[in-house]
């Protein structure tokens, strides 16, 4: 913590905002790996997949405008 003695107010000030973005970036990291943990639990606890048969589609002579 010496440097922290010689150090001028600006660049006190200057580690602060690096400090101060690291840690929102953490906040954020985290923030986003376990909303994302959340949603895959959640999306297969709560969805029905349902399936239906490929078929080819009907032929039609209607033409599209």
């Amino acid at each position: 913590m010496g440097f922290l003695q010689n150090a001028s107010d600006d660049q006190i000030a200057l580690m602060g905002c690096a400090l101060a973005l690291f840690l929102s970036g953490g906040l954020m990291y985290l923030s986003y790996v376990l909303g994302q943990n959340r949603q895959t639990t959640e999306t297969q606890a709560d969805t029905i997949r349902l399936h239906a048969p490929r078929t080819s589609a009907p032929t039609s002579d209607r033409k599209v405008a």
